[in-house]
């Protein structure tokens, strides 16, 4: 299993831009990505693969819940690749759509202050890229030509899409989940559970992740083995 971020396939002004009266946010109209060819990244997706990932994502685009942020997250660490935080939201899918190998979505920019900065940037024509986060498995493909590339194959997670400039992830970077970054989600939740302390109502479940209000969301096997820990060290310390 992988962690991606692309590079924008398709980096355009908005097809269609909806300014809402008396709202300080906007409807977007735009493509999400291509399917079918190799992107800047040498991967390739197929529409099966998407709409797969995106029928794990449906209940969550109906309620308007499927959020995205303005750039990809800057932490590298894979707990923070695999979730979207509420402060960093900048837009949500309402809804979605192909024209040929086109995924085409409307999205909504939030009343947030990196949903005000897309809101400008969309208004004043700046060209803005969406581009793909989440997590799949990797075939090597050579073909008879000798072009090398990557098939992305399922299972799909699907993240969210970003609301991303071309030039700032030329390079987008793909991690591997091995031992060592399971570690780094270990530590990074430790590090979190230091200073968050939640009530029951406080954590939730929602599409394979476990999730708290303020929007972290953490591999289930992990935070489960957090848990067990501190209630382990906690029975210790009050054991007669």
């Amino acid at each position: 299993m992988y962690i991606m971020t692309e590079s924008p396939s398709v980096v355009s002004k908005p097809l269609k831009i909806q300014q809402l009266p008396k709202k300080d946010y906007i409807r977007i109209e735009s493509i999400l990505q291509t399917v079918g060819d190799i992107n800047k990244n040498k991967r390739r997706y197929s529409k099966e693969l998407i709409e797969s990932g995106l029928s794990t994502v449906e209940e969550r685009i109906k309620e308007g819940s499927f959020l995205g942020e303005l750039d990809h997250p800057v932490d590298t660490k894979p707990a923070r690749q695999v979730s979207v935080l509420f402060d960093c939201a900048s837009h949500r899918i309402l809804e979605y759509g192909w024209d040929g190998n086109k995924l085409i979505s409307v999205l909504e920019t939030l009343d947030t202050p990196k949903g005000h900065i897309q809101r400008n940037l969309a208004l004043q024509g700046v060209p803005v890229g969406y581009s793909f986060r989440g997590m799949g498995e990797l075939k090597p493909v050579t073909e008879a030509d000798g072009r090398q590339f990557f098939d992305v194959s399922g299972p799909l997670h699907i993240v969210t899409w970003d609301a991303v400039s071309n030039p700032s992830h030329k390079n987008a970077k793909i991690r591997k989940i091995s031992e060592s970054t399971l570690n780094e989600i270990q530590d990074y939740i430790t590090e979190q559970s230091n200073y968050v302390y939640l009530n029951e109502e406080d954590i939730f479940e929602k599409e394979g992740f476990v999730c708290t209000k303020e929007g972290f969301c953490y591999l289930p096997n992990q935070f489960d083995k957090l848990v067990e820990e501190r209630c382990i060290k906690l029975i210790n310390k009050f054991k007669v």
